[in-house]
């Protein structure tokens, strides 16, 4: 039997196991001792059939050698390709090491001082709510806030991409979504084959520049002002400021598995805390309703995982609690409030006037983002079902192996879009 080619794969022990990745692929799964050992057979040339006579020396036990390479395809860690051809570099690798040089560090500590001092010499430039209110209409409002933070929300992501990819991993960016909040998500499954203690500074890298961002649009606010006066520039750029300052205080609500949920996460040595705590509370909820058989098997949770739901499940309810109470009680009375008027504008053939646009305008940007996220929750739903029945092969294949595999889903890092 042939030799199997396969692309080359970072292991990393950890406690419950081996992490097995493929970072030209983007794949990752964890193996037990035995099965990274009969993997760098096959890496190191040794055919199928060899290598599986060699574990049955080596351990006593037979293994499927067929159903292990299919499930080693399933993973993409079997390579196919040309055997010369090389894999394309991580773009931007070179760019994400200058970013976060000991230089830029110095430049950003340099930024961080500059703020402070203006804000000491002009306390009215420190983060206040009146920031918000630059013009009389909210519609003006609205936009500029929510198109000015478009760009600043990018750059959040990309410093989580840029400190992803300076170490190898092919980070990217996609849109999810976090109960009724759509959401920017930096994708950086790779972070599994990462040290821990090489892992935080992606985690965190967004929160940094949240923190840049606020403090160079605070000094050119400074710059912009008019001997003291605000003008539109400098206004606009305090709003900027105290959004950003919001999204950067946003982060510490757990339930939305911010990027300090992930550090806290990663800090306890958890697997998937967030989907554990989910399923304790919804077996605790089952129990109470007397349907045991919709509860969840306690044994699919990492030690780790449950032992840390003690102290998230509670911030994990809180959370939900607040965001719920805040759309009863908040945003959904706005909401009626504008419609509300908008409709008795149009009833009173006053379509012309201001006050009619302004609160119809920021009627349709405040339905447009739970409407959205709605949509992602149905995508996702469908698409949920098909992973779980590819899941569920590769489960039993791999139960049908000695060896055990299961996919590994790192989580992802959200940054709430308001």
């Amino acid at each position: 039997m042939l030799s199997v080619r396969l692309h080359t794969l970072t292991f990393l022990p950890e406690d419950e196991g081996v992490m097995v990745g493929c970072t030209d692929t983007n794949s990752y799964a964890l193996f037990p001792p035995d099965g990274v050992a009969l993997i760098q057979q096959l890496a190191n040339g040794v055919s199928p059939g060899a290598a599986s006579d060699w574990y049955q020396r080596t351990y006593g036990e037979p293994v499927d050698i067929d159903d292990f390479v299919q499930t080693l395809a399933e993973l993409d860690f079997i390579d196919d390709g040309d055997a010369d051809a090389d894999p394309p570099p991580v773009r931007w690798q070179g760019l994400g090491r200058a970013v976060f040089s000991p230089v830029a560090w110095v430049g950003y500590a340099l930024l961080i001082g500059a703020a402070i001092l203006v804000c000491t010499a002009q306390p009215a430039l420190l983060p206040h709510q009146d920031h918000a209110f630059f013009s009389r209409y909210l519609l003006v409002i609205e936009l500029t806030v929510a198109f000015g933070q478009l760009p600043l929300i990018l750059i959040h992501e990309c410093f989580h991409v840029l400190a992803a990819r300076r170490l190898g991993l092919r980070a990217r960016i996609r849109i999810g979504y976090r109960l009724y909040f759509v959401v920017f998500e930096t994708v950086m499954d790779g972070l599994v084959i990462v040290p821990r203690r090489r892992r935080y500074l992606p985690m965190l890298a967004g929160m940094l520049a949240d923190l840049l961002l606020a403090c160079l649009l605070t000094i050119v606010a400074w710059a912009t002002r008019d001997g003291g006066r605000t003008t539109l520039t400098s206004g606009v750029c305090l709003a900027l400021a105290l959004t950003t300052l919001i999204r950067l205080a946003m982060e510490f609500f757990l339930f939305l598995r911010t990027d300090v949920y992930y550090l806290a996460a990663t800090l306890s040595g958890c697997v998937d805390l967030h989907t554990t705590t989910r399923e304790i509370v919804h077996n605790w909820l089952w129990r109470q309703l007397g349907r045991p058989d919709r509860m969840t098997d306690p044994a699919r949770w990492h030690p780790n995982d449950v032992r840390a739901a003690r102290w998230y499940a509670p911030l994990y309810l809180l959370g939900y609690a607040v965001a719920i109470t805040l759309l009863a009680t908040v945003l959904l009375p706005i909401s009626w409030r504008f419609l509300h008027t908008s409709v008795s504008a149009a009833l009173g053939h006053n379509l012309s006037s201001a006050r009619f646009w302004d609160a119809a305008g920021l009627l349709a940007l405040n339905t447009a983002q739970p409407a959205f996220a709605g949509l992602l929750k149905v995508r996702d739903l469908v698409g949920g079902r098909r992973a779980d029945r590819a899941a569920a092969v590769r489960r039993e294949q791999a139960r049908r192996n000695h060896v055990r595999s299961e996919h590994a889903h790192p989580p992802l890092l959200p940054t709430e879009v308001k």
